[in-house]
């Protein structure tokens, strides 16, 4: 019989007709609170598989009783956010941990301390108040622009730190001797408040080495994901590309791959749930079991997805997976308009595999494409703003002549993002590009592009994506900004301390600059990122991760 739970609406209430499958309420009685938080909204919580993974992972322990906490609706009262499985606030609870996936969240997590009444600075709370604790990716690129607010930090995946930590918790005496001696009892721990500029120190993110016993799949089922009902199965941690601007290339270098009897046990568990399966990577081709778990899946009747896929990895086989599955929409990431500046970003794909992969869609009738393209990359020049509508144009030429047998035209979608420069990447050391010289690279993708029918272009705000960079490559500092936007909002913020900003946005830093995060150790050397970096000014391409043995490669550890 399947479990059916009510979840609460964004603004706090129970809704009558929604259900959720796998959701769990415990008797909180005598058991640890804890509150999962994720600072967004409900739908985005839940379309992510880490939060979830956490979820369960909490709730698979006897003594502990986790609910969920998600942004309340700003329009509607009470503001202050309760959780879904009873209705407690958030200082109801023992222990709050945020899971943050997005540092643009930041601000959502400041929110949802005040508006609960809980003292957003972590020396400003006590006893009486909850353990506040935060993890998830964007904290284990750079945790410092929230760490004022952070009673402690659990820095890597779930599964090797949630353990330790209630081990450490339920041993403690009081809370000040907790924190005190958590970083030498618990890997992955950080402690910010233990912490001086003058006191060096360093913290292991925590990776798990196999994922031979594990399966990350979802845990609730629920119509309102970005992904409607379908059940998602992680089949591989990382990216072997290398693509010199992504962060996932090479925190979790090396790649890890699921093994494919694991997955398939995943799928098989999905049945009597849905119809449908998500596939998610930053490289799902790359499992190289990857056609035997389509074919596993059609087998029992699923409908497949996937959440990427590489222009030179679309195989005839997974072309036929999305069509079967009745997918009319499918996203191609050139990232860039030429072959010089692909060599630059390292995205080793070339302009004949993208035209390839456009026709072959069109072919098996996924009739509309989107493609993904930054602008203000580093060592960008006019030129290769002018080959991305080039490109468009050439990709939209296959689309039309092949559309055409079909007798039905779809859309080209350009979504055009302003590089953000992230920790742990060989462009950590680049800056953002400043507005007015976004603004005039957009200018010529909007005039040269303007007379092209069914080509429609989407385009980040370049003020999000100022504060986005603002978040990513921020010191401790930029928590009074968080805490002045929190009260008076971004504009006002960021003016006040406009200085600060620029800096922290639009400055190159020196290769052998001291940066916020260096105190983190994500496994890659940063002599190699530093190496990544000049090769990319020299426009040289380097190999992909090979996916095997660390200690006979070693390249980048």
């Amino acid at each position: 019989m399947k479990k059916r739970h009510k979840p609460v609406r964004e603004d706090g209430y129970i809704e009558n007709e929604s259900v959720e499958q796998g959701a769990i309420r415990k008797n909180t009685k005598g058991l640890i609170k804890a509150a999962l938080v994720y600072p967004n909204t409900y739908t985005a919580g839940m379309s992510s598989l880490g939060f979830q993974t956490v979820y369960r992972l909490l709730n698979q322990m006897d003594h502990v009783a986790c609910e969920r906490v998600f942004l309340s609706d700003p329009e509607k009262k009470p503001r202050q956010a309760r959780s879904l499985e009873n209705g407690f606030c958030l200082d109801q609870f023992d222990i709050i941990f945020f899971s943050i996936s997005f540092e643009n969240d930041f601000l959502h997590l400041v929110q949802l301390l005040g508006e609960a009444g809980i003292p957003l600075r972590s020396p400003d709370r006590n006893h009486l108040h909850p353990l506040v604790v935060a993890g998830g990716v964007a904290c284990f690129l750079n945790p410092e622009p929230i760490a004022p607010f952070m009673d402690l930090f659990l820095l890597g995946e779930a599964e090797c730190l949630v353990k330790p930590f209630f081990e450490a918790y339920e041993k403690n005496t009081g809370r000040a001797s907790f924190l005190q001696t958590l970083e030498q009892t618990v890997p992955g721990a950080y402690v910010p408040g233990l912490h001086t500029e003058m006191n060096p120190f360093q913290i292991q993110v925590q990776y798990l080495k196999s994922l031979d016993k594990i399966s990350t799949y979802t845990s609730i089922l629920t119509s309102k994901t970005a992904f409607k009902d379908a059940f998602l199965i992680e089949i591989l941690k990382g990216c072997p590309h290398g693509c010199r601007f992504c962060s996932s290339g090479f925190i979790y270098r090396p790649p890890r791959i699921y093994p494919t009897e694991n997955i398939f046990a995943a799928i098989d568990s999905a049945s009597g749930k849905t119809d449908k399966i998500g596939l998610v990577s930053s490289a799902i081709a790359d499992h190289p079991d990857i056609e035997k778990i389509c074919t596993y899946g059609k087998s029992r009747n699923f409908k497949l997805s996937f959440s990427s896929l590489r222009a030179d990895k679309l195989s005839d086989e997974i072309i036929h997976v999305l069509s079967s599955s009745g997918v009319k929409t499918a996203t191609i990431a050139p990232e860039a308009g030429s072959e010089r500046m692909r060599s630059i970003i390292n995205k080793k794909i070339n302009e004949k595999d993208i035209l390839c992969a456009a026709r072959k869609l069109v072919e098996a009738g996924i009739i509309n494409i989107k493609l993904y393209f930054m602008i203000g990359l580093p060592f960008e020049k006019e030129a290769d703003v002018h080959a991305i509508v080039a490109l468009t144009q050439k990709i939209k030429s296959e689309f039309l002549e092949e559309s055409k047998k079909k007798k039905k035209i779809g859309t080209l979608t350009l979504s055009i993002n302003p590089f953000i420069p992230k920790p742990f990447t060989p462009f950590q050391w680049a800056p953002m590009e400043k507005e007015a010289v976004l603004k005039q690279r957009l200018k010529i993708i909007y005039e040269g592009l303007k007379k092209t029918a069914n080509v429609k272009v989407n385009v980040e705000s370049l003020r999000k994506a100022k504060i986005h960079a603002l978040l990513s490559l921020g010191d401790q500092k930029t928590a009074d900004i968080l805490e002045y936007a929190f009260i008076k909002g971004w504009a006002a913020a960021i003016r006040e301390r406009k200085e600060y900003c620029d800096a922290i946005v639009y400055q190159e830093k020196a290769i052998d600059a001291p940066l916020p995060w260096d105190f983190l150790d994500n496994r890659v050397k940063k002599e190699f990122l530093v190496k990544e970096f000049k090769k990319a000014g020299k426009e040289k391409v380097s190999a992909s991760c090979p996916m095997g043995d660390c200690t006979v490669c070693s390249t980048c550890i």
